[in-house]
This record gives C-alpha cells, structure tokens and sequence, in this order.
C-alpha cells in the first residue's frame, strides 16, 4: 500500500475507498496488504466507513504503527464469512494468520506476510521471515543472498507450498514492482498455495491496483473448494443495453407489436402444439409394437 494516505478516511482521496471499490469490482473474498500503516484506532475508522463490505484483521510495527510496516487481512462480508474468523499474530507488523471458515466445517488459512528488504550481500534479517527470490523473477537477473533463499525454502517445504502462478507460467516474465531509482524489476508479490489447493486454483492475474500511490501491482488468484460443482458460463441473454438501442428495436419491432390473437405467447403455444401433434403422430413406426410399463432408470421401457 506504501502506507495509510489520507487521514481523513472520509477523503476522497483516502485509499481505503479505493480498496473498498477494488473488492467489489473484482470481486475479492480475501485481500492481503502490506505496508499499511494501521492502528486499531484506524481499523476501527475503515470498518465503520465501510461497515457493509470490509472486515480488517491487522497487525502492526511495534515500533512505529503509523510509520512503517504492517500487515492487513482484509475480508469481503459479501463473500466470506467474518463472525468465526481468527487471527494470530506470528510477527508483529510483518505476518499474520487469519483462518476462515470455508466450506461447511472446513477452514482456509491465509498468512500475510511484508518480509524486510535485503540488500546484495545481507539477508540476515529477511532470513528471519522470508522472501522468494530467483533469476527469471528479476530485472536485471539476479540471486539475493544464500541465507534468505535457504529460509524461504526450508519453510515451503514444511508447508509443502509452491508459487502456482510460476508453476502456471513456467517461462513468462512478470513483475509486480519497479524500482524508480534503478528501474529494476521485481516479482515480488507472490500467494504461495498449500498442494491439497493447487489443483483448484486458475485465473491467475498480476495487474495494476489502482490504489493512488500504491507501488506495487495485484497478485491475484482464484481458489476453489475440492467439492464444489463446476459452473459454466451459464445461458447466453440478449445484452440488457440492446433492449434500449433505437436501431435494434426498429429492426425488430414487429416482436414488439402485441394483440390478443397475435402476440409472441400465442406463436409460442401454437409452436409447441404442432411439435407435439407431429411427434405423437410419429411416435410409433410401421411394423413395430409398443409395450406399457413402468420406466427404468436408464430410460428402457420395460413390460
């Protein structure tokens, strides 16, 4: 977020009016930040201001709470369920666990995490957290030091997490993050999947946020419950914006003139009644005899 922004969370320019439209526009169940800058004080602001969408677990800098550091879960009250939600803190203002219920009894764990930078040579304190790094995720490429490389790796192991969205996209180069003064490139913004969720996550998208001065882009994912029923595309419909287009109408207007004895429901009966008339005069072929009885299951007719 590179910070809090605006006091003022009634702004217009405040950027938690923004993350609150970022969420119902994509449509976002759970939304991790980082470098927030938040005090129960502003959480409780934001929950207020947005009380019908926005549910905010935090934790904050120790040190410095509006100054530097943070961390943010945020839910979707439309999307996900808030009331049996838990947070724990595992390192004040840099991770966060939050556990939501998902399906049924079934919970889904999120760690937030804003690892600290690193520099060349040093990665003693990213170590203590962690922070992927690697050759094709860097412009100009290159490795971090050894020590915070082996800390992330000993911890997804654990875990059994992998970055799906490499995994997705094996040889593509993408970045999150720009540095202005060099114009290096990052992919540093990652979600890390547990492997009983990696067969159930698509549409993996790295994009723009559109929070004012945010100098990061989206990571974003979409995870889906092992048991839940595939939904397609649904049925097509006319375009709500045709049914007020001038030419449209004029074109077909002659569906638009109604009477009591010429009008679309009448051809529609009169439709279905030839259809059904032709098919029971063609229900039994020549030389053939029909036996009654109840139906099976697999659709034969049996006496």
């Amino acid at each position: 977020m590179r910070g809090y922004g605006t006091p003022n969370v009634y702004h217009r320019d405040n950027k938690w009016k923004y993350i609150n439209n970022l969420v119902k526009k994509k449509k976002i169940g759970i939304l991790a930040l980082q470098e927030t800058h938040l005090t129960d004080e502003r959480r409780e602001q934001i929950e207020q201001r947005y009380a019908q969408r926005l549910k905010i677990f935090i934790s904050t800098d120790p040190e410095n709470p509006t100054g530097q550091g943070g961390v943010a879960v945020v839910l979707n009250k439309e999307l996900a369920r808030t009331d049996t939600t838990k947070s724990i803190e595992i390192v004040p203002g840099r991770a966060l666990l939050v556990e939501v219920q998902w399906h049924k009894e079934e919970k889904i764990a999120i760690l937030a995490i804003y690892a600290p930078n690193v520099t060349g040579s040093d990665g003693k304190e990213n170590a203590k957290l962690w922070k992927d790094s690697g050759m094709i995720d860097r412009w100009p490429a290159h490795n971090d030091p050894e020590e915070a490389i082996e800390a992330l790796d000993e911890l997804k192991i654990k875990f059994n997490l992998k970055d799906e969205w490499r995994n997705t996209h094996p040889g593509e180069k993408r970045y999150t993050y720009i540095q202005t003064a060099t114009n290096s490139q990052s992919r540093l913004d990652r979600i890390y999947i547990a492997k009983q969720l990696q067969q159930t996550t698509g549409e993996w998208k790295i994009e723009p946020s559109g929070i004012p001065n945010a100098d990061h882009s989206l990571t974003l994912v979409q995870v889906a419950h092992k048991k839940a029923p595939k939904i397609g595309k649904g049925w097509w419909t006319v375009p709500a914006f045709l049914l007020k287009d001038k030419g449209f109408l004029e074109k077909h207007d002659s569906i638009m003139e109604r009477t009591m004895t010429d009008n679309p429901q009448i051809i529609w009966h009169e439709l279905k009644t030839d259809i059904l008339g032709e098919a029971r005069r063609n229900d039994c072929p020549p030389n053939s005899t029909k036996i009654a009885g109840p139906h099976h299951r697999n659709g034969q007719s049996l006496a």
